[in-house]
């Protein structure tokens, strides 16, 4: 790559759900890379939260500082796990990184159950747009008040939650909207009535299987 230091070497995944063994000799290469100068701080993807507080520990322990953990972190998950995650790197000053922050496109509001993306993204649409409606009214609520799109105030509530959102995109247009997600806050009552409509809408996200514990 004829790159002398990257900035975060990042883990994608833990072995643990598939092949425990692994585990221990991947950790070992984050210190290696660190101890050599290779990356200046090292991060995971993935992570539950017991595993998430044993790479820690483990790191921490062999002098290297866990700046980063990456998770599916949205309005449609946040679950038990996801806020648990939350709360442990928040305490450890863990930095988040919220990837699919919109729901792979669920929170764009540009899909209906009638106007599905095709192939096995369609399929998952199917299962879950059709109860999303009290989050989707919601967002557009707010993104008309504030003169703003609903993927922006998507975006801005993973903000205010304290991570740090990476949105897909495909397109400059998109790349550019994504970016009016920045410079403003929601305000605490905008931020309870998302988490609300969030919790009345009975589906969610199917968590990514590479996930831990």
């Amino acid at each position: 790559m004829q790159i002398e230091q990257i900035g975060i070497g990042q883990l994608h995944w833990s072995t643990a759900n598939y092949a425990p063994p692994q585990e221990l000799a991947l950790w070992n290469g984050l210190v290696a890379m660190y101890e050599k100068g290779l990356v200046k701080a090292v991060g995971v993807s993935n992570y539950g939260p017991k595993q998430l507080v044993k790479i820690h520990d483990y790191l921490k322990a062999r002098g290297v500082p866990l700046c980063s953990a990456q998770v599916q972190f949205s309005l449609l998950s946040m679950g038990e796990d996801q806020m648990e995650i939350k709360n442990i790197c928040d305490s450890l000053d863990i930095r988040l990184i919220s990837y699919s922050p919109l729901g792979l496109g669920m929170l764009t509001g540009q899909y209906t159950p009638s106007r599905l993306p095709q192939g096995p993204r369609g399929l998952l649409f199917k299962q879950i747009l059709p109860g999303l409606k009290p989050l989707l009214v919601s967002l557009r609520e707010i993104a008309e008040k504030r003169c703003k799109t609903i993927p922006q105030v998507a975006i801005n509530w993973c903000i205010c939650k304290g991570t740090t959102p990476i949105p897909g995109v495909k397109t400059l247009k998109q790349a550019e909207e994504n970016l009016g997600a920045l410079g403003w806050r929601l305000s605490s009552s905008e931020l309870l009535q998302l988490d609300y409509a969030a919790q009345e809408s009975p589906q969610r996200m199917i968590q990514n299987i590479f996930q831990t514990k």
